[in-house]
């Protein structure tokens, strides 16, 4: 209603009502959780979801270690089978490889007597000889000895040079070109003194 139609004077109320600048009822401000709540159900909803698959890939690890340390297990006693075999394939072929060869009792030896001894390459002439050696030559050496040891020059007698260390008792054969004869017995004792066959 226009202010010319008003019948009544103005009064205090009216004088109120012109210097309020907004007129009506106002409602409250939704809180932000109610305005955002289906955002923070599905954020709530992802994170649990999150948590399980979490749990459950953590307990399927947990029980592949357990298989893999119990010894009764599958897959151990397989492991556990394995290495016997494994086992028993090296002893077969350690057992399977070839003997030594056989000494050639046939190549030049020479004995050199360095034991000061008169007659002691002869007697180990004749001992070689008596063990199938068949071309034996004697020598003195110039000084005395205290080891005896065996020599040879090529490397291809080398087996042979060592079956006649161990049948004297020279230890180990050794390398050397100091002699002329392809295989060199310097003995320092007589046959049967009882150093000789101390190596075989």
């Amino acid at each position: 209603m226009a202010d010319t139609q008003y019948p009544y004077p103005p009064d205090r109320f009216d004088d109120e009502a012109d210097a309020a600048t907004f007129h009506g009822a106002h409602r409250a401000e939704e809180p932000f959780w109610r305005q955002n709540l289906i955002y923070l159900v599905i954020i709530a909803a992802a994170f649990v979801t999150l948590l399980v698959l979490l749990f459950l890939i953590g307990g399927m690890g947990r029980d592949g270690d357990d298989r893999a340390s119990d010894p009764t297990s599958p897959a151990a006693s397989e492991t556990t089978e394995e290495a016997p075999a494994e086992e028993e394939s090296s002893e077969g072929q350690e057992e399977e490889e070839a003997p030594a060869p056989e000494p050639d009792r046939s190549i030049p030896v020479m004995v050199i007597n360095a034991g000061g001894i008169n007659g002691m390459a002869g007697a180990w002439r004749d001992s070689l000889e008596g063990s199938g050696w068949t071309d034996i030559s004697v020598s003195t050496a110039d000084n005395v000895q205290q080891e005896p040891v065996v020599f040879y020059r090529d490397e291809a007698d080398a087996a042979t040079a060592q079956a006649l260390a161990q049948e004297v008792g020279a230890g180990e054969a050794r390398q050397s070109d100091e002699y002329e004869s392809r295989i060199t017995f310097v003995a320092v004792t007589e046959p049967g003194s009882g150093d000789e066959g101390d190596e075989g």
